[in-house]
């Protein structure tokens, strides 16, 4: 599904990934952990071109969108299949980036309805599957400043999963809600995982990545320290750094 050789990724002033390479199946479920500023959101932001790679290749469901000639820059595909491309990834970002001015059910069907160019009547009616999906089948006609932090990313996982992507992403999706409303975001994520969606999930939440994760990953300073199963990653770390890692985390 998706597969990442060799990527780097320089900022003015820093290296932010440092030839990574990482793949996933289908149906798969990635978590991705490490401390602040250790590549982990620049990696994932990478696989839907919101991150432009300095080099390496990137192949999304067998399609190479960016690749490197040797001894040059990375090279995309045109804009236009790039966004093509980018519209079979949905992403679900730390903040829910919802319009204000829209209902949930509207928030939902915006998309589909203005870049795949579906009907009103179908985007509605999956727009209300996915509403019950994640439980806020009531609130379709609430406009989402009357949400709660933890129904408003219930709502963003709606809309990304509306565009029936081949990979969803999160960063970090609980970062920003209380601990008392986190687990009820973590449960949808939980039901995706159970239904084989793809997801690839940056998070802080180890209990959720020792759970739910078919693979986990440790990341630190722009590379991948180690991946394995949840758990050898939690109860058998290798390196001294992941160790150092989970005994801050699980303190």
């Amino acid at each position: 599904m998706l597969k990442m050789e060799q990527i780097v990724k320089d900022f003015s002033n820093c290296r932010a990934l440092d030839h990574v390479n990482f793949s996933m199946n289908k149906g798969e479920t990635v978590a991705i952990i490490g401390p602040s500023g250790s590549g982990k959101s620049t990696l994932l932001r990478c696989v839907n071109c919101l991150n432009r790679i300095t080099s390496g290749k990137i192949t999304l469901n067998g399609k190479t969108f960016v690749d490197t000639p040797q001894g040059g820059k990375a090279q995309y595909l045109s804009d236009k299949e790039l966004r093509i491309l980018c519209a079979e990834t949905g992403m679900v970002f730390q903040h829910f980036n919802l319009f204000p001015h829209m209902t949930c059910l509207k928030n939902i069907c915006y998309a589909p309805i203005k870049v795949k160019k579906e009907s009103k009547e179908s985007a509605e009616a999956r727009g209300r599957e996915l509403l019950k999906l994640v439980g806020l089948e009531s609130k379709a006609d609430v406009y989402t400043a009357q949400l709660s932090g933890g129904q408003k990313q219930r709502i963003a996982i709606a809309r990304g999963l509306a565009m029936n992507p081949q990979i969803m992403l999160f960063d970090e999706p609980t970062s920003a809600l209380d601990p008392e409303i986190t687990g009820e975001v973590l449960s949808v994520m939980k039901k995706l995982s159970d239904d084989h969606i793809t997801m690839v999930v940056v998070t802080h939440e180890m209990g959720f990545a020792r759970e739910v994760a078919d693979r986990v990953i440790f990341m630190d300073k722009g590379k991948i320290v180690e991946e394995g199963a949840p758990e050898e990653i939690f109860q058998n770390p290798k390196s001294e750094r992941l160790k150092e890692f989970l005994s801050s985390m699980l303190k």
